[in-house]
């Protein structure tokens, strides 16, 4: 599957970097809406209603966004430029920062640090664009898909200990209910040591010099290619409704169940283990009978069932049966869509290409949370099916424009 022998140790290297880059980023799921929408917490002034609580979480995750949206392209450059070694280390040390000051901010009830805490970390989040990209010199284009399958299924061991993790250590009675961020803090050093030891740069034709301007002259530059230009949109409308579920059903369950953070982890961790199933072993599967274009339309058609059917239980059971249907429409669409985008892109592209890939990932984080967060106040079915009519759109876009998603010679 790689291109020599010796670039599986640098493999091993970039699943280990996104699996632990995956616990911190999922590890937020069963803790925040728990800690914000606790009134018994100082995070705000007393008498705060849900409407505003719901608001302000809706924001927490949308500042992620944003500043995932400034930084992801940014790592894509870099990455090309002077290399994935050098960025997984900035980056990686960065979230190192960004953990401990959220850590602080819940030991201290402070939703100041919280927001600082948000935007450092998601301005370094570009680790998902820069796993990608090195996955993508390490293998040819025959074996991609399956790479791309590997890291994302890998990667999803990460989302199951994250959650779990985080609704252990989320205990208010220890640390103030600071461990889970703690535990994510000391998650990402480990993966800094294991990149600056073990890590062997993949990357050796060094791009022009990159500049935080030339980031977004790169975007658009993508975007500058009908192909790709096709791709991500699917990708961000794609990215737009699964927000909506993947951020706010832990408020939704929060608010109809009064859950804790200990079972929402419970449930996140299960729902990985799936995406897990999903990216490593059917997906792969499933591509010997399949196309790309048969599994990114059923991908996001489950994807917007799913999510509709999540509103109709009045009981907790259900939804163990429910979340696998939610997810498998998720990993059908996310893997498959990121293998048709590198497939599509060059190879002195990849990194730009995967970094606006995050990008529009970021966006959906940036938009969505804002509009989920005021929604939930109002009626706390509304983010959920708003959600699952994205993915429907995201569906048509892609079954409309798919002739025009490849190359000539395709």
């Amino acid at each position: 599957m790689f291109k020599s022998p010796s670039h599986f140790r640098t493999f091993l290297t970039v699943l280990f970097t996104y699996t632990f880059d995956l616990i911190g980023f999922s590890i937020v799921f069963p803790v925040l809406a728990p800690l914000l929408l606790d009134p018994n917490l100082q995070f705000f002034a007393e008498g705060s209603g849900v409407e505003v609580r719901t608001a302000v979480l809706g924001l927490l995750f949308s500042v992620f966004g944003i500043a995932q949206f400034f930084g992801a392209p940014l790592s894509g450059v870099m990455a090309d430029h002077f290399g994935r070694y050098k960025t997984f280390l900035l980056t990686i040390g960065l979230s190192i920062l960004g953990y401990g000051v959220m850590a602080f901010s819940v030991y201290s009830q402070s939703l100041e640090w919280m927001f600082v805490g948000r935007i450092v970390t998601g301005f370094c989040s570009g680790n998902f664009a820069l796993a990608q990209a090195a996955t993508a010199d390490l293998t040819d284009v025959k074996h991609r898909s399956r790479a791309f399958g590997v890291l994302l299924g890998v990667g999803g061991l990460g989302f199951v200990a994250g959650p779990w993790f985080g609704g252990k250590l989320a205990n208010p009675e220890w640390l103030s209910g600071s461990g889970a961020f703690l535990f994510a803090a000391i998650a990402a050093l480990i993966n800094f040591l294991v990149v600056l030891f073990f890590y062997t740069e993949t990357w050796s034709r060094k791009s022009e010099e990159a500049t935080f301007s030339k980031t977004f002259k790169d975007l658009r530059f993508v975007f500058s290619h009908r192909i790709l230009r096709k791709i991500l949109t699917t990708y961000l409308l794609f990215s737009l409704g699964w927000s909506f579920f993947l951020i706010f059903s832990p408020t939704y369950l929060v608010q109809k169940f009064q859950m804790g953070p200990n079972l929402i982890g419970d449930i996140y961790a299960y729902m990985a283990l799936w995406w897990f199933f999903m990216s490593m072993f059917l997906n792969e599967e499933l591509r010997g009978f399949f196309s790309l274009r048969a599994l990114i339309a059923a991908g996001l058609l489950i994807a917007c069932v799913g999510v509709a059917l999540f509103v109709v239980p009045d009981t907790q059971w259900p939804y163990w049966m429910l979340m696998p249907l939610v997810i498998i429409g998720g990993a059908l669409s996310w893997v498959n869509l990121n293998t048709k985008l590198s497939l599509q892109a060059s190879d002195e592209m990849q990194g730009r290409a995967m970094g606006s890939g995050s990008a529009m990932w970021s966006i959906g984080q940036m938009v969505s949370p804002i509009a989920a967060g005021m929604l939930a106040g109002w009626n706390l079915y509304a983010p959920l099916l708003v959600g699952s009519v994205l993915l429907f759109i995201s569906f048509l876009y892609f079954l409309v424009n798919y002739k025009t998603m490849q190359k000539p010679s395709s």
